[in-house]
């Protein structure tokens, strides 16, 4: 039996889309540390891609953690940790402290090598 795929999520691409919504968010939060969004955002965001947006989140975040920032303590991933609520629909997300000056200072996020 040959099963054909109807639909192929691009987790990159959707990481790549979560990085930049994170660094737009800082600049205009520059003080929030700390920042929750409603998964309905995050589902917005990911072109209402339910999957992407739910149980494969964890998986996108991982990439996310590929995307580095130099600081002047050295380089460091964008979020320091997170957490997924499905039964409140909600994701909260702890920013690295020196990446967070960082971004607000203008430093660029060093995209992952992909194959």
């Amino acid at each position: 039996m040959n099963m054909e795929y109807l639909h192929k999520p691009d987790y990159f691409f959707f990481a790549h889309k979560m990085v930049l919504f994170l660094e737009k968010y800082i600049k205009q939060h520059p003080s929030e540390q700390e920042a929750t969004f409603h998964l309905q955002a995050i589902y917005d965001l990911f072109s209402q891609d339910r999957a992407s947006s739910t149980i494969n989140l964890e998986g996108i975040l991982n990439i996310v953690d590929e995307y580095l920032i130099d600081t002047h303590q050295g380089i460091v991933t964008l979020i320091s940790d997170y957490d997924i609520h499905l039964d409140t629909h909600i994701l909260t997300l702890n920013f690295h402290p020196n990446a967070m000056q960082s971004i607000i200072e203008g430093a660029s996020v060093f995209f992952p090598k992909v194959a």
